[in-house]
C-alpha cells in the first residue's frame, strides 16, 4: 500500500476545500470545535453560553435588573431551539457537553443574544422546529469490510439496511449507499445517480461521485461536486431509460460505454453492473452502478448471485431514497415559504422608495430561483393605449458569473438595444397578452454578442384590481437548465408580492403628496384667514370697555347691539373679567390675533356665524359671572368652556349633521356619522391654536395644556343636540332628587355639557324682538338646506326645512321652545334660582309664538314682516 506523507495530504486538502468541508461537517464533534475556538483566541461554546451575566471586563453587572433581563433573553433564545416533538426536558449529566443546544458556530452566534433588528427576529420566529435525528458518525469503507468479514454477509446486510433506513439527507444517503454497495458486492467503486427534472427533460445527477461512472459527463451543475449524465446516454442513461439491468464482463467492449473518464483519471474499468432503483409505484428514481469486482472472486465478474443481492439491497435503497426525497422536498418547500414570508417583511418594511422595493424583490427572486439576471419594467399608464403598451422605467439586476461576487443594478429609461431592447420586446408581448412567456431557446442578443440568452421567464405584474402595471423577467438559470413548472409557480408568487409592493409604494407616494398638498393648503388658508398686523394694531388702539358698560353680565343681552369690532373688544373684556389673561399669562396681542382669526374662520351663513359664536360666549359669561357659577369650576375648565363657546361652530357650512350624512360629504368620510360637524369645529379650533402666533394656551404646562384641550373638545361636542338628549335624563334626575355634587368630576362634566347647550340655544329666552329675528335667521338657513336637498340630493326635506311649509314656523318654534328649551331652563332654575331669568324669557316667547300659531295669526304670518305679533 502506498504511504502518503502529511504534506501530500495537506496539499490535497488545500486543493479540495469543498470535500474537506463536507468531511469536517459530517465527522467533527463539539470538542474539535471548542479546540479550534480556543486556538484562535475565542471562548468555548459553553463559556459563551455562560457569559450572559458577565461584563466584558470580567466583572459582574452592577445593575441586577440588567443582568436579569440578559438572562431572560438567553433563556428565551434557547427555548426557541427546542424541538416541538419533545415531550419532556432533557437533563444532561453534570459533565456532559450540551451538543444538542450548541452544535455549530452559526448556532453560537445566533443564540448568544437576541437579534437587534426585525428581520433577524423574523428569521428566529419562523425557524423550522423540525430537527433531523443524528445517528452518529458514518463508518469508513474499510471498517465496513471488517464488519462483513467478522459478522458474515447476513448480519452485514441487516446493518447496512439499518444504515440507510435512518438517513434522511439525500447527499449523506448517497454516500452511504455508495460505500455499502462497494463493500457488499466486493467492488472497487460504486456510484448512485438520482433522476431529476420533469418528464421529458430528465437527467441523472450524482452529488457523490466515486472515481468512475463510465459515461460522458455534462459540464457544470448546481453544486461544485455534482456530476450530470444525459438521459439515455451511456450505460447509466440506457438503464434509466429502459429499466434493464446491465452486467458487463468487459466494459470497454460495449458500445454504450464511454472510456473518457478512464483516460482522464488513469483508471481502467473491467467489469460493470448497473441497475435501476425503483419506488413503491415502480417508477425509476435512481440508477446504481458498481465497477471492477475483486479479481480474486468469480474471476472478477459479477454473478447472478451478485445481481440478486444487488437487486434486494436496492429495494431498501428505493424506500430510503423516497423518504429522503420527501423530507428534502418538505425542506425546500419550507425554505420557499420562508423566503416568501421574508419578501412580505421587506415589502412592509420599505415602502418609501419604489426602486428599493423592486430591488429587494429582484434580489430575493435571483437568489431563490438561481438566475443570472432579473428585470422589472413598469407600465406607463398615461402613455399606454389599448393597441400599444408603453413602459416608463426598466430595473435590471445582474449577478455576473466567472467568480465575481458583486451585483450590478441599474435603473434606466426604457429603450435602447441589446438585452434591454429584447426585454422590452418580450415585456410588450407579455403586457399585451397577459400570459406567461417561458423561453427555453439559446439566442444571441445583438449588438452585444457576449450576452447570450439561454432561458427566460416573464410574467405580468398586477395590482389589486388585476390590472397589469408591469412585467417581471428572470434570465438564465445558473445551472444552464431552462425554467420549469416549479420555477413558474414560485416566480408567480414573486410577481404577486411585487405587485403588492409596487402598489403600496405608489399609494404611499400619493398619500405623501396628498399630505404635502394639505400642508400647503393649510398654510395658504392660515395666511389668508389670519388677521393682519394692521388690523390688530387698529383694534389695540381702541379702549376695552367694562363688561357692565355693554350689559355683558345680563342674560337679556341684546344680541344685535354690537358690530363686529365691538364684539372683539367685548370678548377681550370678558377674558379680562374672567381673570384668564392674568392667570394664564395670555399676551394681549396674541389674544386679539386669536379672536380676529376665529372671526375670519366663520363663514358668511345666515345664522351659524361669528355673531352667533359671540352671543353663545356672552351667555356663558353671564352664567359664570352674573349667576355666580364661576366658582363651581376650575380656571382651566372656565378657559376651555369659554374658548369652546367662541369656537363651537367654526367653519359651519349652513348645513347640519344629517345633511352631511345624506350627501356623503368629505366630512363624513373624515369624522364619521357621529358629531360630524362638531368634530370638524374642534379640529378647526386645534388648527388655529397650532399656530404659534395664535396659541393663547402657549404658557400652559404640558399637563394643563392636555387637560384644557380635553375640556375644549368636550365643550364643543356637547353642542350637538344628540349629546344633550343623552345627558338630559341624567341631569334632570340629579337636580330633581338634589343628588348632585359639583365636587364630583362626573357631575361637573355633566353640568359643563348642559351649560354649553343652554348657552347655544339661549336665543329662545331672549327678549321677543331678538328671539323672533334669530328665529327668522335660523329658518332662512334651514330653508336653504332644504332647497339643496331638493335640487342636489333629490329628496324631500323635513317640514322645518321645506320652503313650501315656511308658514308653519310659529308652530315649529312653539314646539321647539316648549319641548327642548323650557325643560332645560326650568331644571337649571331649580339648581340656581338666578338662572330663572332664562325660564321666564322662554315662557314669554312661548306666548308670542302661540299667538302667531293661532288660526288668525297663521293666516297673517309672513317671515318678511317684522311687525307680526310684536
Amino acid at each position: 500500500m502506498t504511504q502518503l506523507r502529511w504534506s501530500e495530504v495537506e496539499e490535497w486538502l488545500d486543493a479540495h476545500p469543498d470535500l474537506f468541508q463536507d468531511y469536517f461537517l459530517r465527522k467533527t464533534d463539539i470538542g474539535a470545535i471548542n479546540a479550534w475556538l480556543v486556538a484562535h483566541g475565542f471562548l468555548t461554546i459553553q463559556d459563551y453560553a455562560r457569559r450572559g451575566s458577565v461584563s466584558p471586563q470580567g466583572g459582574d453587572e452592577s445593575n441586577g435588573q440588567k443582568k436579569s433581563r440578559r438572562c431572560l433573553r438567553h433563556e428565551f433564545a434557547r427555548s426557541k431551539s427546542r424541538s416541538v416533538f419533545r415531550t419532556h426536558e432533557m437533563v444532561p449529566p453534570i459533565n456532559a457537553i450540551p451538543t444538542s443546544r450548541r452544535s455549530s458556530l452559526k448556532d453560537m452566534r445566533k443564540y448568544c443574544s437576541l437579534p437587534p433588528n426585525s428581520i433577524h427576529m423574523l428569521s428566529l420566529l419562523i425557524e423550522s422546529k423540525v430537527r433531523l435525528p443524528d445517528y452518529g458518525p458514518t463508518h469508513s469503507r474499510s471498517a465496513k469490510r471488517e464488519v462483513l468479514r467478522t459478522q458474515g454477509e447476513r448480519q452485514f446486510f441487516l446493518s447496512i439496511v439499518r444504515d440507510v433506513a435512518t438517513e434522511l439527507d439525500p447527499k449523506s444517503l448517497s454516500s452511504k449507499v455508495v460505500d455499502n454497495l462497494a463493500v457488499l458486492l466486493d467492488a472497487d467503486g460504486a456510484s448512485l445517480f438520482l433522476v431529476e427534472g420533469p418528464r421529458g427533460k430528465q437527467t441523472l445527477v450524482s452529488k457523490v461521485f466515486d472515481v468512475h461512472s463510465g459515461v460522458f459527463l455534462l459540464p457544470g451543475g448546481t453544486d461544485d461536486n455534482e456530476v450530470q449524465v444525459p438521459w439515455g446516454v451511456g450505460v447509466l442513461g440506457h438503464v434509466a431509460e429502459t429499466g434493464e439491468t446491465v452486467n458487463l464482463q468487459v466494459a470497454c467492449e460495449d458500445p454504450r460505454f464511454d472510456d473518457e473518464v478512464d483516460r482522464i483519471m488513469g483508471y481502467h474499468t473491467e467489469s460493470l453492473l448497473c441497475m435501476a432503483v425503483r419506488n413503491s409505484h415502480d417508477e425509476i428514481i435512481a440508477v446504481a452502478q458498481v465497477i471492477n469486482k475483486n479479481p480474486d472472486k468469480d474471476g472478477g465478474h459479477f454473478t447472478n448471485k451478485d445481481e440478486k443481492l444487488f437487486e434486494t439491497y436496492l429495494q431498501f435503497v428505493g424506500i430510503a431514497l423516497t423518504n429522503a426525497q420527501i423530507v428534502e422536498t418538505s425542506r425546500q418547500e419550507y425554505e420557499r415559504n420562508r423566503n416568501l414570508l421574508e419578501i412580505v417583511h421587506d415589502l412592509f418594511e420599505e415602502q418609501t422608495s419604489l426602486e428599493k422595493v423592486i430591488l429587494k424583490i429582484m434580489q430575493r427572486a435571483q437568489r431563490l430561483l438561481k438566475c443570472e439576471r432579473a428585470a422589472v419594467l413598469l407600465v406607463d399608464e398615461q402613455a399606454s393605449t389599448i393597441e400599444e403598451v408603453k413602459f416608463s422605467k426598466l430595473f435590471e439586476l445582474t449577478s455576473p458569473t466567472n467568480g465575481h461576487n458583486t451585483n450590478n443594478r441599474r435603473k434606466i429609461e426604457v429603450g435602447g438595444t441589446g438585452l434591454s431592447g429584447y426585454l422590452l420586446a418580450v415585456a410588450e408581448k407579455v403586457a399585451a397578452s397577459g400570459e406567461v412567456l417561458n423561453v427555453a431557446e439559446c439566442l444571441e442578443v445583438e449588438p452585444n454578442p457576449g450576452i447570450s440568452l439561454k432561458s427566460l421567464l416573464a410574467m405580468p405584474i398586477r395590482n389589486s384590481n388585476y390590472q397589469i402595471i408591469g412585467v417581471a423577467s428572470i434570465i438564465n438559470k445558473t445551472n444552464g437548465h431552462s425554467f420549469d413548472e416549479n420555477d413558474e409557480q414560485l416566480f408567480e408568487a414573486f410577481t404577486i408580492f411585487c405587485g403588492l409592493g409596487i402598489h403600496n409604494t405608489i399609494m404611499y407616494s400619493e398619500v405623501e403628496k396628498a399630505m404635502a398638498r394639505q400642508k400647503v393648503t393649510i398654510e395658504v388658508l392660515s395666511y389668508h384667514a389670519t388677521a393682519t398686523k394692521k388690523e390688530i394694531e387698529a383694534l389695540l388702539d381702541l379702549p376695552v370697555p367694562a363688561c357692565d358698560e355693554w350689559n355683558l353680565y345680563s342674560l337679556s343681552f341684546e344680541d344685535f347691539s354690537l358690530n363686529e369690532d365691538q364684539m372683539i373688544l367685548a370678548s377681550v373684556s370678558m377674558f379680562l373679567e374672567l381673570g384668564l389673561v392674568k392667570k394664564f399669562n395670555i399676551e394681549l396681542e396674541t389674544l386679539y390675533r386669536f379672536l380676529m382669526t376665529v372671526k375670519k374662520n366663520y363663514r358668511d351663513v345666515p345664522y351659524h356665524n361669528w355673531k352667533h359664536a359671540f352671543n353663545v360666549a356672552q351667555v356663558m359669561f353671564a352664567i359664570l359671572m352674573g349667576c355666580e357659577m364661576k366658582g363651581t369650576f376650575s380656571d382651566l375648565e372656565v378657559l376651555g368652556m369659554f374658548v369652546g363657546c367662541l369656537c363651537h361652530d367654526l367653519d359651519h357650512r349652513g348645513t347640519n349633521n344629517a345633511y352631511q350624512q345624506k350627501a356623503g360629504s368629505a366630512l363624513v368620510l373624515l369624522y364619521g356619522t357621529t358629531n360630524t360637524m362638531e368634530h370638524h369645529h374642534f379640529n378647526h379650533a386645534v388648527m388655529i391654536l397650532s399656530s404659534e402666533s395664535l396659541n393663547i394656551f402657549s404658557s400652559l404646562s404640558a399637563e394643563n395644556y392636555s387637560y384644557v384641550m380635553k375640556i375644549l373638545k368636550h365643550s364643543i361636542l356637547a353642542t350637538d343636540l344628540s349629546t344633550y338628549f343623552q345627558n338630559r335624563p341624567k341631569f334632570f334626575s340629579l337636580v330633581e332628587k338634589r343628588e348632585y355634587s359639583w365636587g364630583n368630576e362626573n357631575h361637573r362634566e355633566l353640568l359643563r355639557s348642559v351649560l354649553m347647550t343652554a348657552s347655544d340655544i339661549a336665543s329662545s329666552c331672549k327678549p321677543w324682538h331678538v328671539q323672533k329675528k334669530v328665529a327668522y335667521l335660523v329658518a332662512d338657513e334651514f330653508l336653504k338646506q332644504g332647497d339643496k336637498e331638493k335640487t342636489e340630493l333629490k329628496i324631500q326635506p323635513i317640514a322645518l326645512m321645506d320652503r313650501e311649509r315656511a308658514h308653519e314656523l310659529p308652530q315649529l318654534q312653539l314646539k321647539w321652545i316648549s319641548d327642548i328649551c323650557l325643560p332645560l331652563y326650568e331644571s337649571l332654575g331649580k339648581m340656581n334660582p338666578k338662572l330663572n331669568v332664562m325660564t321666564d324669557g322662554a315662557r314669554e316667547n312661548i306666548k308670542h309664538w302661540s299667538l302667531l300659531a293661532s288660526n288668525t295669526g297663521m293666516q297673517n304670518f309672513d317671515m318678511t314682516n317684522d311687525n307680526d305679533a310684536s
